[in-house]
């Protein structure tokens, strides 16, 4: 009898993960020129991202917060403010660095997109799997956070989540970058670092 009780229990909790797993799509932003996946319909807010000098720039937050973690995608449009592509992502790294610990920071590849995976032990206990990537004039900043009390620090779903960024539009051809295949991250690793290529930007670790 409690081997009957066990296997149904078994089956229920295989159930409900499956439910959870199958909640996973892909959301397309087309005027954003980005997609992303998500475990569920994700809010989206407007907000202002500020510049070092004090510049406001339009910034658009999607996100899903959730018991095991917050997920984030922040799209900032770079149209006017006259800074390259190395110093937009130089300063988004410098905000992450504000929450904690940079453990990991290397050059990753999205599409024709060079731009940076972190891996940072928060302020707060908790640790974040961030990755940064400038294209078609907009900088994007992925966070899949974990909190504290969950002890799956590196959590397959935030790895999930920030490695199913892939771009559209002019944001997907890339500028000033050889060709590379179509995907998601590419190059050597598991995070799609990619030795080979120059550093991009200043910041390291």
């Amino acid at each position: 009898m409690r081997s009957l009780i066990f296997v149904a229990a078994l089956l229920a909790s295989l159930a409900g993960s499956a439910t959870a797993q199958s909640t996973w799509q892909e959301y397309t932003y087309p005027d954003q020129q980005f997609a992303v996946s998500f475990p569920a319909q994700p809010a989206v807010t407007a907000a202002q991202y500020r510049l070092a000098d004090g510049t406001m720039l339009p910034e658009t937050l999607y996100s899903v917060q959730q018991d095991t973690g917050l997920f984030r995608v922040a799209v900032i449009d770079f149209a006017n403010a006259g800074i390259d592509q190395s110093a937009a992502i130089d300063q988004a790294i410098a905000g992450l660095r504000d929450k904690g610990d940079i453990k990991l920071n290397i050059e990753a590849r999205v599409q024709r997109n060079y731009g940076r995976y972190l891996n940072i032990a928060g302020n707060d206990g908790s640790h974040t799997i961030a990755a940064v990537f400038f294209g078609g004039n907009r900088l994007y900043e992925l966070e899949g956070t974990v909190p504290a009390s969950n002890p799956d620090a590196l959590s397959g779903e935030m790895i999930r989540f920030q490695q199913s960024l892939r771009f559209m539009g002019e944001a997907a051809g890339g500028r000033g970058f050889g060709r590379g295949p179509r995907g998601n991250f590419q190059g050597r690793g598991r995070f799609g670092q990619n030795p080979a290529a120059q550093p991009y930007g200043s910041t390291n670790l």
